[in-house]
């Protein structure tokens, strides 16, 4: 067995944790920041209108992540089970298959949406207003899904090799490229949105090509040749079973956007979708360090449970959790004591922030507890159970969310939207807690039975 298997499962377990959540903590901040810095600048060079087109074509960020995931976290995730394992040729299999399976679906995602335009952005909710700048964001995006696919693919396979820096070092060159191309293209070039698209299919360009000539130079565990690219039925299956729970999560929240930005149109027009953009956005980068945990936690989860080290995965998810709460309190607390000063990062207009203090402030009112969910769903996913990954998100965004969303305006007004996600979201908790309790008994009774 490899030196790394080894420090898997026998090296000192919080040191771990940070050395693989850290780095890929920034790497989903820095993704993150694709959509931020887009919505800033345009926010405040092109006007609420546009900032509004943007947050429309949101979805698009959802439906692209969503079948990359389903095949980089599957295929991933069995990297890892066979790492502990000690199986090198199912490894690069694994890698293989989930590669082509991306390019294939990404390719095919590109080809609908392009073909479709308006009926997507329709389903999006977009406004007569926001129209010619969703559309005109919409088409350049959308060129770029292999693209987003290829750099989150490399991003998971150098992380579970071993490498968290390098893997964030992916996503961190196409940041750094986006935010460069922003400031080029937005306020020298006076491209406006399709600035912010060009922007950001860059950036996505960037880091797929750094993420393949990492993988493919052999800096990775994972060993290329031509029979690993060889589809396989089996495999395909296995890939697709173990990631499904990421698909049906993010496709979720693509799905959420849709009924959000439906709502607040309705409500309060252009401002309140803007608003919602700013939350969104926020919200994204607040559970990023979350994110990071649990993706960080993977390699970890799945190498101890592929060697029936069942202890050491229980030992990881709660020392996980712990660390998650912690640290997410304290970006939670900025947010709710600086509200006014985060909108007018975005270009905050009186209307905006008179909506978007109270907005944010309800909106983020139990966030911390939002890791342990995150790190529950990754938890399943990890040790190959995708169905209590499911359940937990199909509750949290759909079954308990979407009646919030259309109820508690009737009573509350537009603030009963931003209020369904937190009820939603303790709801979520509680489930989470006890259907990894439950998972915990079911190893313990199995190892003790065998």
């Amino acid at each position: 067995m490899d030196t790394k298997s080894i420090d898997y499962l026998n090296g000192k377990l919080f040191p771990m944790i940070l050395k693989f959540s850290i780095p890929a903590a920034f790497s989903l901040l820095i993704i993150a920041v694709y959509n931020i810095v887009d919505r800033m600048f345009v926010g405040n060079f092109n006007g609420t209108s546009a900032l509004a087109g943007l947050s429309v074509c949101f979805p698009l960020s959802f439906m692209m992540m969503a079948f990359a995931l389903t095949c980089s976290a599957g295929g991933s995730t069995f990297f890892s089970l066979f790492s502990g394992q000690n199986e090198p040729d199912k490894m690069n299999r694994s890698f293989g298959n989930a590669m082509v399976m991306v390019c294939g679906s990404e390719i095919a995602l590109s080809a609908v949406l392009l073909l479709f335009p308006d009926f997507f952005l329709q389903i999006f909710g977009v406004t007569p207003t926001a129209y010619p700048y969703a559309i005109a964001y919409y088409r350049i995006v959308a060129l770029g899904c292999l693209f987003q696919g290829l750099s989150q693919l490399f991003c998971d396979f150098v992380r579970v090799s071993g490498r968290p820096v390098l893997g964030m070092c992916v996503t961190g060159l196409g940041a750094a490229a986006n935010i460069a191309l922003d400031a080029l293209f937005i306020i020298v070039f006076g491209w406006g949105v399709v600035g912010a698209a060009a922007a950001t299919v860059a950036g996505q360009v960037a880091s797929a090509l750094f993420g393949a000539f990492l993988v493919f130079g052999n800096r990775t565990q994972v060993r290329i040749s031509k029979g690993i690219f060889r589809l396989e039925r089996k495999f395909c299956l296995q890939i697709i079973s173990c990631g499904f729970a990421f698909w049906v999560a993010q496709m979720a929240m693509g799905f959420i956007s849709l009924v959000y930005n439906s709502q607040l149109g309705k409500y309060g027009g252009d401002i309140a979708i803007s608003v919602y953009a700013v939350v969104s956005s926020i919200m994204t980068f607040v559970i990023m360090p979350a994110s990071g945990i649990s993706q960080g936690i993977q390699p970890i989860l799945g190498n101890n449970y592929g060697s029936g080290n069942y202890k050491r995965v229980m030992a990881t998810f709660f020392q996980a959790a712990a660390f998650s709460v912690g640290i997410t309190c304290f970006i939670w607390l900025a947010v709710l004591v600086f509200p006014g000063q985060i909108l007018a990062a975005f270009g905050g207009t009186k209307e905006m922030l008179q909506l978007g203090i109270p907005g944010l402030r309800i909106n983020f009112c139990i966030t911390p507890v939002l890791g342990l969910v995150m790190l529950a769903t990754t938890f399943f996913q990890s040790i190959n159970r995708p169905e209590p990954s499911i359940v937990i998100t199909l509750l949290r965004q759909v079954v308990f969310l979407v009646p919030f969303i259309y109820l508690l305006p009737v009573f509350l007004g537009i603030h009963g939207i931003f209020f369904a996600q937190p009820i939603s979201d303790l709801l979520a908790t509680g489930l989470s807690l006890w259907l990894v309790a439950r998972e915990g008994k079911r190893m313990f009774a199995s190892k003790s039975s065998s």
